[in-house]
C-alpha cells in the first residue's frame, strides 16, 4: 500500500469507502431435492431471524484528479513563452476565440484522463497481490456514489445512470434537514464522527479486526492527499517553540543565573524533537506527509438505536486509543465533506506520515468460507456463517 501510493502525487486525492449494511436479503437458489430444499429453506429463515446482526461489507477506493486549467494567467503566459512558444500562443489564441477555448480544454482534459488511466492501472497491479481488486464501470460507479447520499433501499436499487453529464444532480434524490445534533435523511437519522487525533501508534492493518463488530449501517470514509512538505515550514515550526521554551521572565532577567536555573517548557521541547524527526523521514527515509481525515457516518431509522451506535463506537475504538469527535454545528459540512470532491467541505483533517496511512487503510477482506467440501461426493448449494459472523454462499 506504501508504495502504490507513491504513484500520486499532491494533485490526487485518494478516497476510502467501507459501506456495512445489515437486514440484506440472503442469496440461496433450490436444486430440486426436497430434502435439500427444505434444509435450506430452514437455513435461510434461521439466518432472516438474525438480519439484525448479520451485515453485508463492501470496500471501495476511489481515486480523484481534479480539474487543472488548462489556461494560466495572461502573466504566466507571457513568462513561459521563450520556453513553449507553442503553448503560449495556443493559450493566447484561446482568450480570444471560444472554439480554440474550448479544443484546448479538450485536449487537457484529455491528457489528464489518460494519466489517470494509467495511475489506476497500477495502483490496481500493486494491490492486487493482497486483495481482488477489480475497475468498475461508470453505472457501477455511479451506484456507488450515488450510497453517499441516499439510504433508502428502494433508491439504491433503481439507480441507473442515464447520461454523462450532469451527475451530482442525479445523485441527490433524498431530503435532507439539519437539526441541532443530527441530521434527517429522508426517514433515516445520521450523526457524523470525525477523526480528531489518530492512534498513538500504528502496525499493518491495523482496522481490520475493528469494523466488524455488531453495529448499525454506516459508511466509513477515509480520505488521503498528499503534499509536498517543504523543510522550512517544519523548521520554522521547530524555530517557533525552541525560541518559546523558555518563559519571557526568564529572558528579561538580568541576574547572572545559569542555563540549568532557566525555567523550561518540556512540552515544547518534545515538540521541537518529534519535528525533528519529522525532518528525517523526509530527508532520509523519502516518506512524506499528506493531508488525513477519516469519518464515520451512522444511521438509523431510529435515533435511539444511532445514539447507542455511538457510544458502543466509542468503547471500541477506545481501545486503539484514538480520539473521536462527534460532530455538532459542523455536522453539514461532515456530512458533504464524504463525497468525493466535496473536500472544501472538510473542516478536520490532519497530517500523517505515508506509512501510517497505509497501516489505517481498508486493505483487508472477510473471511469467505469454504465454497467447497472434499468429504462430500455430491455437492449442493447451502448458506453457511462464517468466522465473522457473514453469511456465505
Amino acid at each position: 500500500m506504501e508504495s502504490a501510493l507513491r504513484l500520486f502525487d499532491e494533485n490526487y486525492r485518494v478516497y476510502q469507502f467501507l459501506f456495512k449494511r445489515n437486514r440484506q436479503a440472503i442469496p440461496h437458489s433450490f436444486c430440486g431435492k426436497p430434502v435439500v430444499d427444505a434444509a435450506i429453506r430452514d437455513r435461510v429463515a434461521y439466518f432472516e431471524e438474525k438480519a439484525e446482526s448479520l451485515f453485508s461489507l463492501s470496500i471501495y477506493i476511489v481515486v480523484l484528479c481534479p480539474s487543472l486549467a488548462a489556461r494560466r494567467s495572461l502573466a504566466g503566459t507571457l513568462l513561459e513563452f521563450p520556453g513553449d512558444p507553442g503553448r503560449s500562443w495556443s493559450e493566447l489564441a484561446a482568450r480570444f476565440s471560444t472554439n480554440t477555448s474550448v479544443r484546448l480544454d479538450a485536449i487537457e482534459m484529455g491528457k489528464a484522463e489518460s494519466a489517470l488511466r494509467q495511475k489506476v492501472e497500477s495502483f490496481r497491479t500493486q494491490l492486487s497481490d493482497f486483495v481482488s481488486v477489480r475497475l468498475l464501470g461508470k453505472r457501477e460507479a455511479f451506484r456507488i456514489l450515488k450510497r453517499t447520499l441516499n439510504f433508502d433501499p428502494l433508491k439504491l436499487d433503481s439507480a441507473e445512470l442515464k447520461h454523462d453529464a450532469f451527475l451530482d444532480y442525479y445523485l441527490c434524490e433524498s431530503h435532507l434537514e439539519c437539526h441541532r445534533t443530527h441530521l434527517r435523511m429522508d426517514e433515516y437519522f445520521v450523526k457524523v464522527l470525525t477523526l480528531k487525533e489518530p492512534p498513538a501508534h500504528t502496525f499493518p492493518l491495523l482496522l481490520k479486526d475493528y469494523w466488524c463488530f455488531r453495529q448499525l449501517p454506516r459508511r466509513d470514509r477515509m480520505e488521503e492527499r498528499r503534499t509536498r512538505q517543504d523543510r522550512r515550514t517544519i523548521q520554522a515550526k521547530r524555530r517557533h517553540f525552541h525560541n518559546t521554551k523558555r518563559s519571557f521572565m526568564s529572558q528579561v532577567n538580568l541576574n547572572d543565573a545559569g542555563p540549568q536555573d532557566l525555567l523550561l517548557d518540556n512540552t515544547k521541547e518534545s515538540q521541537v524533537r518529534e519535528l525533528g524527526k519529522g525532518m528525517e523521514e523526509l530527508e532520509l527515509h523519502g516518506n512524506y506527509f499528506g493531508r488525513f481525515s477519516l469519518s464515520v457516518v451512522l444511521y438509523d431509522r431510529d435515533l435511539a438505536m444511532v445514539e447507542r451506535a455511538a457510544a458502543e463506537f466509542y468503547k471500541v475504538f477506545s481501545i486503539m486509543t484514538p480520539s473521536f469527535m462527534m460532530s455538532g454545528f459542523n455536522l453539514l459540512n461532515a456530512f458533504l465533506a464524504t463525497v468525493p470532491g466535496n473536500h472544501p467541505f472538510n473542516l478536520r483533517s490532519l497530517y500523517l506520515l505515508n506509512t501510517n496511512y497505509a497501516d489505517l487503510s481498508f486493505l483487508f477482506t472477510l473471511d469467505s468460507g469454504e465454497t467447497r467440501n472434499a468429504h462430500l461426493r455430491q455437492e449442493y448449494l447451502a448458506v453457511l456463517e462464517t468466522s465473522h459472523g457473514t453469511p456465505t454462499f
